[in-house]
C-alpha cells in the first residue's frame, strides 16, 4: 500500500475517533463526588456519652459538609454531647466533648457514688494521693470512759472501706494545705458513702494509700483497753 493510500485510509479513522470521543464526552452524565459524614441515628439529650448506635456514617455531597463536621463514627464515639442532637442531624467538634473534661459525673463508674470528704497532712497521706490513685479508709474511735451506768468501750482502729479510687483532690475555698490539698473525692458505693459519713461523726478518719494493681481487700480491727474511772 503505497503512503497516499495509507494516508487516505488512517486519516477518516482518526477524524472518526475524534468525533466519537467528543459525542461521547458531551453526553456522558457527570459523576457526582460524594464525602462522608457523621450524623445523629436518632435523637440525642445533651449530656449524653455517645455510643455506635448514636451515630451513622452517610455519603453526600461536598457543598453539604459544614465546618467542624465529623468524617468517621470513631471520632465521636465515646464523647458528651454539649448540646441536643435530632436524628440526622450533622455532629459537629465542638458541640461534643471527651468525658474527661465534662464533668466529674462522667468519671463515675456505674453504680457508684462521688463522696468528698476533709483531709489534712496526715489523713490524706502527706500530699501523695492523684487521681487514680487507691485507698483504704481507716476509722480510730477515741476510748471512752464509763458513765452513766454504761461500761467502758476500748479505743478502736477499724478499716471500714477498702480499696476505693480517688476521683479528684481540691482545696476548700481559698485555704491552704500544707499537703496541696485539703478535699478528697472517693467513688463510692452507697453503702460505703452511709459507712464513710457515719465514721466522720463517731470518729476521725485516716486514708491508707494502697500500692499499684493490690486486689486484697483487709478487714483489719484492732481495740486498746477502755479507760476506768
Amino acid at each position: 500500500m503505497t503512503r497516499r493510500r495509507l494516508l487516505r485510509v488512517i486519516v477518516p479513522l482518526l477524524a472518526a475517533l475524534v468525533v466519537t470521543l467528543v459525542v461521547a464526552k458531551a453526553t456522558a452524565r457527570p459523576v457526582a463526588s460524594r464525602a462522608p459524614l457523621v450524623v445523629a441515628a436518632t435523637a440525642v439529650p445533651a449530656g449524653s456519652v455517645l455510643t455506635p448506635a448514636d451515630l451513622k456514617l452517610q455519603q453526600v455531597s461536598p457543598s453539604a459538609i459544614l465546618p467542624g463536621s465529623l468524617t468517621t463514627v470513631g471520632s465521636a464515639q465515646g464523647q458528651v454531647t454539649k448540646v441536643a442532637l435530632s436524628a440526622g442531624s450533622p455532629v459537629l467538634g465542638d458541640e461534643i466533648e471527651p468525658e474527661n473534661s465534662a464533668g466529674l459525673a462522667y468519671q463515675i463508674p456505674q453504680g457508684d457514688r462521688a463522696l468528698t470528704m476533709s483531709v489534712n497532712g496526715v489523713s490524706g497521706v502527706a500530699g501523695n494521693l492523684a487521681p487514680g490513685s487507691r485507698v483504704d479508709v481507716l476509722l480510730t474511735l477515741s476510748a471512752q470512759a464509763a458513765q452513766n451506768g454504761q461500761p467502758a468501750t476500748p479505743a478502736e482502729s477499724t478499716i471500714i472501706v477498702p480499696d476505693v479510687a480517688v476521683l479528684s483532690t481540691g482545696l476548700a475555698g481559698s485555704s491552704g494545705s500544707s499537703s496541696g490539698y485539703s478535699l478528697v473525692t472517693l467513688s463510692v458505693t452507697p453503702k460505703e458513702a452511709a459507712t464513710i459519713a457515719l465514721g466522720q461523726q463517731q470518729g476521725s478518719l485516716l486514708l491508707l494509700l494502697r500500692p499499684p494493681g493490690d486486689g486484697s481487700k483487709p478487714t483489719v480491727q484492732i481495740r486498746v483497753g477502755g479507760i476506768v474511772p
